[in-house]
């Protein structure tokens, strides 16, 4: 846009010259000499810039040119550039030329010759802006470094210095993560020559580096990096028993302790989980140990599920957990439970599992044992049956009391049956829809089991995954009304590969169960 203002400012002067000018063929003796006139006091010439103006300049002539002679004046003298003696109008001569701009031009010198050999010189000053380097970025410190392993680790301040000969127009800073980069802040900066940034950055694991952008007024742009080196240190290595424990509210739990951190323990901390939250149960301070291996007493409640153990190095957020199950006053056992074809003999697959359960040895026993007294017979509880007959076909599952139905069906030797069994367990069950069997424990049995409800004589069907409460009998050996969970971990087939009969028995089944039982109080 520039160059064409000033082009059309150039014809204007020319126009006005050729109107004020006497152009002809004739040659008079008395014509001045040449006038040389340009359209500015100083040319402004920047380096930086890739549009800057043309040398121009209107040559008038009365006499007529013969030559136009143009010179270069520079820091180390003057020398010619160009010299022009065709001319389309010898009275009028408009010049324009591109030069290829140095830092040492000083003048463009236009020496103008007519035919009457009337000599005239012009002069028009070049200011040339040299070429400015790009803005300098400089970091203090040159590094960050965050060492987790020293004692009071701290980050320093991010700070450096932008110094740029041409002018600032722009600052932009960047975050560098492992996962990419992240704006921190931009400014505008009007020219400035020097931008400082003095901030807290709040570098953390994975962080890279502090990337800095800096524009100049011409466009030209410096990107330069403060390396950050976040150094971390690994978390603690807890180890707890694998296997459920079980204790009492009578004495305090021993729980075996394992630990290893690089940097030192700092902490321990152990809760009681009740009720899904976390109590706090002891809180052991250490002495930067690079290695426990200890024993820890915890104090139980009925309501406690799980202990919770949390090592700590001394960094907040770098804390190792691991929890232990915890059964308290409570019995938890897995047992399998043979259906009515194996209750009474077993199977060889299944050595010791009979169809008849006892909630007081948790254990099965055999038909002919609680046909062998009445003191037998209050030994055993519960019964497994399965309903239906054929081969290739799935028999229906179900949990019984000894009084519930099918008794007959439960066979010993010589053809007796439990029907002649001289007492009958009455044992309430129910089918739970709602209950959080992980976690129980003898308060949330005691809580969420209403005792009123767990009544029913059978549960029909039954499948992998059930959770059922049961409520012992008055007669049971288990003792009176104690109400305890079970879950159906898993069963045998009806057929096909896995299953028990060979003769097409559909009903020779085994189901596996775990319970929770409250201990006698």
């Amino acid at each position: 846009m520039i160059r064409k203002i000033y082009t059309l400012l150039i014809l204007g002067l020319c126009l006005g010259f050729v109107a004020c000018g006497d152009d002809n063929d004739s040659v008079d003796p008395n014509a001045a000499a040449p006038v040389i006139k340009f359209p500015m006091e100083q040319l402004e010439v920047d380096l930086n810039k890739v549009d800057n103006l043309p040398v121009v300049a209107v040559i008038k002539s009365q006499a007529g040119l013969q030559s136009v002679t143009m010179k270069l004046q520079t820091v180390e003298g003057v020398t010619e550039y160009k010299t022009v003696t065709d001319f389309f109008n010898p009275n009028s001569y408009s010049l324009s030329e591109n030069l290829e701009y140095n830092a040492n031009y000083e003048a463009f010198i236009i020496e103008a010759t007519d035919k009457l050999n009337h000599v005239t010189s012009g002069t028009l000053p070049i200011a040339v802006t040299d070429v400015m380097a790009r803005p300098v970025i400089t970091f203090d410190p040159e590094k960050i470094v965050y060492d987790e392993m020293d004692e009071n680790p701290v980050i320093p301040r991010t700070t450096f210095k932008i110094v740029s000969e041409a002018g600032l127009k722009l600052v932009e800073t960047y975050l560098v993560s492992a996962t990419g980069q992240e704006s921190k802040g931009s400014a505008g900066l009007d020219g400035k020559k020097e931008f400082i940034y003095d901030e807290m950055i709040e570098y953390k694991e994975g962080d890279k580096g502090f990337k800095v952008k800096a524009v100049d007024i011409y466009d030209n742009v410096t990107i330069s990096t403060l390396p950050v080196e976040y150094k971390t240190v690994p978390v603690p290595v807890l180890t707890l028993p694998s296997e459920p424990m079980s204790g009492t509210t009578d004495a305090k739990l021993a729980i075996p302790i394992k630990a290893e951190s690089v940097r030192g323990i700092q902490e321990v901390t152990i809760y009681r989980v009740e009720n899904g939250e976390e109590v706090l149960a002891l809180n052991e301070k250490k002495n930067g140990e690079l290695q426990l291996d200890y024993v820890s007493e915890v104090s139980l409640t009925e309501a406690t599920s799980q202990i919770k153990v949390v090592v700590s190095d001394g960094r907040v957020g770098k804390e190792r957990s691991g929890t232990v199950k915890v059964y308290v006053n409570m019995e938890v056992i897995t047992v399998n439970i043979a259906s009515q074809p194996l209750a009474n003999t077993g199977h060889e697959a299944y050595p010791g599992v009979y169809g008849l359960l006892s909630l007081n040895d948790m254990k099965t026993y055999s038909v002919d044992y609680a046909l062998g007294s009445a003191d037998n017979a209050k030994n055993v509880d519960l019964c497994f049956y399965c309903m239906g007959n054929g081969s290739n076909k799935e028999s229906t599952p179900r949990l019984y009391p000894i009084n519930g139905a099918k008794q007959s069906e439960f066979r010993g030797s010589n053809n007796a049956n439990l029907g002649s069994a001289a007492v009958k367990n009455q044992t309430g069950l129910l089918k739970l829809t709602k209950f959080d069997y992980d976690n129980a424990t003898v308060a949330s049995i005691s809580a969420e089991i209403s005792g009123s409800l767990v009544i029913g004589k059978e549960v029909n069907p039954m499948a992998v995954g059930d959770i059922i409460a049961f409520k012992t009998a008055s007669a049971s050996t288990a003792g009176a009304d104690r109400i305890g969970v079970m879950r159906i971990i898993d069963m045998t087939p009806s057929y096909g590969q896995g299953a028990l009969s060979t003769t097409g028995n559909t009903q020779a089944r085994v189901v596996t169960v775990e319970i929770k039982f409250p201990k006698k109080k």
